[in-house]
Formats: C-alpha cells, structure tokens, sequence
C-alpha cells in the first residue's frame, strides 16, 4: 500500500487538491477540514514526496548552506539560527561543508544542485582564486547569496558580511588609546574578504595614530588555532623584537597565540596582550580571557535568509547588508 495524498483523499473521501491544500495549511480549507486531514496522515505516517512535488511547482522548499567547518562555536550558532529560520517560513536546510577547500566547496555546490535546492547560502572557503563556484551557479541560474565572508577579487558578488573593517578599526583604536604604541596584527588569507576587510581596518588606525609596524609584525596565517600556533612559534623562534599587543584576525587566530605564548612562557597581557575577532564561546573562559569583536550573528543568518529568498522569488538584490558588532574588552589587553 502507497501511502500518498490520493489514498489519504479516497479515504476521507475528498479531493486530492483539498489534501494537498490542507497539508500546506491553506486559509481556503476549513480549519476542521485541515485538522482532519492532518490526523490521518500523522496515523499514515504519511511523509511528502519532495521530488514529486519538485516536478510540479519547479520548488523543493529547501536551501543549501555550505559553512567551512561545523565543529566551532561562531558557524555552528550560524547555522542553528539558519535552521531555526527557515523552519518558520516553511523551508529546510541541507548543509554541507567544505572543510576550508576550494575544490570540496565545488563538490558541494555540485551535489545541492543535483537535489535542485532552490537557493544556496555560502560561507566562503578562507582561499578561492578559481570562483567555479560563482561561475557555476551562475551557469544554472541558481540564487545564492554570501554570508560573512565571499572571495576578495568578487568585487560585485552580494551578500551579508559583518561591518569587519570598520569593527577592526574600532578596536585597534581602542587598544591604541589604552597607549599601545607597538602592535602587531596576524590576519589570514588575503583572498578572503574577511582576512582583507579587517587588515584595512588595523592599517587605517595605525596610519591615523602615525604609528610605524615593521613588515615581520605583519603576519599572515590560516583561520586556525593549529597553523596560526605554528607560524607564531616560527616568529618567536626568529625575532627579539617583540610587539606589546598582537591583534588577530579571528579568536582562533587568537588562541594559536595563546598556545605559543605558552610555549615560550610568555604572560598575557604582562609580557604580549592579545585580541581577537568572532567572540567564539571559549573566548571568555580562556586565561586571560579573550578582548575580541560580538558579532550579531543571529541578525546575520536572518538577513541572509530573508535576501536569498527574494533571490528566489526574482525579486533582486542590489547591494551588500553590513551587521553591526560590539567590543568586548577583558584581561588579555590589560595595559600593565
């Protein structure tokens, strides 16, 4: 026996349409008609053929999200307040992740067109050159949208990204005022228009206070703990001449420095201060906690959400949306 909406008709002896309609909770059924409807499926266990009805409307009700890890605090929130969403206006997420590589990004773009999706949202792997990824959606006419972060030479791709130049400023200007005169910023990958964004950031305060930084306090890393531990390691091993306050481009970033500082049995903030970029949820139970930048992520994946679903209902999007953030200074810049 075929559990399907024409048997759940034939039952109820109504119409096929007067289930369907039911189903979707639609104002012309009677509510009673709809409830009724409702309970025969739940003892069914009826459950929607999302092809079938793919074939019939050219929708899935479904959209794709492609994060670059799941397993840390900032896209895991992302990604819960994208579910919570989308749930509320009747879609479902497939996530994927692409694990920082441009080439799994591909495969997973690949793979949400295959299940015909209706729109996708991308968190941007830390290096893309190639854009297959851009120009492939752009090949099947897709909707998607860039969320937090999208490849720096994209120049007209839209978006929700956070106000991380500006965020970046603030605070480098801030630590500046507590009277560090000697800073040092690590940032990641200069592909990425977060690593970008917030560099520009750091360089216009530093510019604007007529503070000089040697090139070797210009370090560039990747987004994580482990290679940011490493190259930070590196920079310690090679050079005496130590900065007073390290400003990192993530909280990641951060807690690399963190990892080495012990090494080397350093102190923060008596010996190097320490800042951050993302308030990941570890960030306030580090030692010293952690000075970083609250993102509003929860606006984020709202707006995200709302802008792709007016992609999908050819409704254009002309400009990027900026997400505000807030300071959050703690002991790890403590000027001593």
């Amino acid at each position: 026996m075929k559990i399907n909406q024409k048997y759940i008709a034939d039952l109820l002896n109504i119409s096929r349409v007067t289930v369907t309609k039911a189903l979707q909770n639609h104002p012309d059924i009677a509510l009673s008609t709809r409830e009724k409807v409702k309970k025969v499926a739940d003892e069914l266990g009826y459950i929607p053929n999302i092809v079938g009805r793919s074939l019939s409307t050219k929708k899935t009700n479904t959209i794709g999200v492609i994060v670059p890890k799941i397993n840390h605090s900032f896209f895991s929130t992302i990604i819960e307040e994208l579910y919570s969403n989308a749930k509320k206006v009747g879609y479902n997420i497939i996530l994927m992740v692409s694990f920082e590589n441009e080439e799994a990004e591909l495969d997973n773009v690949k793979s949400l067109l295959s299940m015909n999706v209706d729109g996708i949202i991308i968190d941007s792997v830390a290096t893309s050159q190639k854009h297959k990824v851009h120009k492939l959606l752009n090949k099947h006419n897709k909707s998607f949208i860039y969320l937090d972060r999208k490849p720096v030479s994209l120049k007209n791709a839209i978006g929700v990204f956070f106000d991380d130049e500006n965020l970046s400023y603030q605070l480098a200007k801030e630590i500046i005022n507590k009277g560090f005169t000697k800073l040092m910023f690590i940032s990641g990958n200069q592909e990425i228009s977060i690593s970008e964004q917030r560099l520009n950031g750091f360089n216009k305060a530093v510019k604007e206070a007529h503070i000089s930084v040697p090139e070797e306090w210009c370090l560039v890393t990747k987004l994580d703990k482990t290679n940011a531990e490493k190259d930070f390691t590196t920079f310690l091993e090679n050079y005496n001449n130590l900065p007073e306050v390290v400003i990192c481009a993530n909280d990641s970033i951060a807690i690399g420095v963190y990892n080495a500082c012990e090494k080397f049995d350093l102190k923060i903030p008596d010996d190097i201060a320490v800042s951050g970029f993302g308030h990941v949820k570890i960030s306030s139970l580090l030692n010293p906690p952690l000075t970083t930048v609250k993102l509003n992520l929860k606006k984020a994946a709202e707006k995200a959400l709302e802008n792709l679903l007016l992609l999908i209902n050819n409704k254009p999007i002309t400009e990027n949306t900026l997400i505000e953030g807030k300071i959050i200074f703690r002991e790890s810049t403590e000027k001593k």
